[in-house]
């Protein structure tokens, strides 16, 4: 790895550092062309997770390509609700069906019980990822938040205003809770067993944050969210392992997630950056915010919005560069390389 190589533990720990540590959201994905290589050999997207090897291979593409400071697993939100009975898989042009969604309060109780063991195809891409990676390159583990898991599960689909969860947690709140603790607990073995198989950092993506008014995003998404923060951080295994919060647009003021056992919050897009950083005043480390479509622009744009956040988040203690939501399969890898070498020239 060379010098250049920033820290990316190091900004997770709150030091500031002179070029900020660097990684994307989905920067293994459908904007490479490598990737969708390999994608094509797959009918079905959960195939393609299930497979350790191919999985570790989608991972290194990106860091073969940019040489990023970070790498993250791959696989997907769904796993869990997939592991739980729900009946998960991709269907082309449509994202993920469930064919077991979780209809009416009596399928939360006939639901399967959750068996870590069940993901061990994750475990496995953790671990040869390990071996294959760098040693100084951190790698990131993940799961979904237990209400945006939940959000999926109940719906069915994904949807664009998920009326279906929303008239379940209006009409049956009690239950609700019920599958958020469920999901809670899962998620907190799942994210265990991948820190076992050795990631180094964990990102929670509360991808449907933006669904919910904010007294219903404190009940029924951050109440959770701190619950397993709280189980992460109590647990032997998992208290030493920085954990990243990334949420969707929340309705809820930034100072809610300025919290003790939290160690960076990954800023959407719409976030804005004075804002946080006098929210938050160094007790977090901060992660974001490009806007995905301004590498459709220019690469002049692309350098001019990369050095404003630099700029940005120079006092900064403890900035990691990422885009303020995953990338958009629309860009083109040449856009990418201006964009890492724009903040490795800074």
């Amino acid at each position: 790895m060379s010098e250049l190589n920033r820290n990316f533990i190091a900004a997770l720990n709150r030091k500031s550092q002179k070029i900020p540590p660097l990684w994307i959201m989905r920067q293994a994905g459908r904007y490479l062309p490598e990737y969708r290589k390999v994608r094509s050999n797959f009918k079905n997207f959960l195939d393609m997770c299930k497979t350790p090897e191919v999985c570790c291979e989608l991972v290194m593409q990106p860091i073969e390509r940019y040489d990023f400071d970070a790498a993250i697993i791959f696989s997907d939100i769904l796993t869990i609700p997939d592991a739980l009975g729900l009946g998960v898989s991709f269907v082309e042009g449509k994202g993920p069906i469930f064919s077991n969604p979780i209809q009416k309060p009596e399928d939360i109780i006939d639901m399967r019980t959750f068996n870590a063991d069940n993901l061990d195809y994750v475990y496995k891409t953790a671990e040869l990822t390990r071996r294959e990676l760098d040693k100084n390159i951190p790698l990131i583990g993940f799961a979904g938040s237990p209400w945006t898991l939940a959000a999926y599960s109940i719906e069915g689909s994904s949807s664009k205003n998920f009326d279906l969860t929303k008239s379940f947690i209006e009409n049956h709140p009690d239950d609700a809770h019920k599958f958020l603790e469920i999901l809670t607990d899962a998620c907190f073995e799942y994210l265990k067993r991948q820190i076992i198989s050795g990631v180094d950092v964990i990102q929670i993506f509360d991808s449907w944050a933006n669904l919910l008014s904010e007294s219903q995003y404190l009940e029924y998404s951050l109440d959770y969210i701190k619950k397993l923060l709280k189980k992460l951080s109590a647990d032997t295994i998992t208290s030493q392992t920085p954990t990243i919060v990334f949420a969707r647009d929340p309705k809820c003021d930034l100072a809610e997630f300025k919290l003790d056992d939290l160690s960076c919050y990954g800023m959407f897009t719409s976030v804005n950056r004075t804002h946080a950083m006098n929210i938050f005043e160094g007790s977090q480390s901060l992660q974001g915010n490009l806007d995905p479509k301004i590498l459709l622009e220019d690469n002049k744009v692309i350098k001019e919005s990369v050095s404003k956040i630099i700029s940005d988040f120079a006092d900064y203690p403890g900035f990691i560069f990422n885009l303020g939501h995953g990338i958009t399969p629309d860009i083109d890898p040449d856009k990418v390389k201006v964009l890492v070498d724009a903040v490795r020239e800074n």
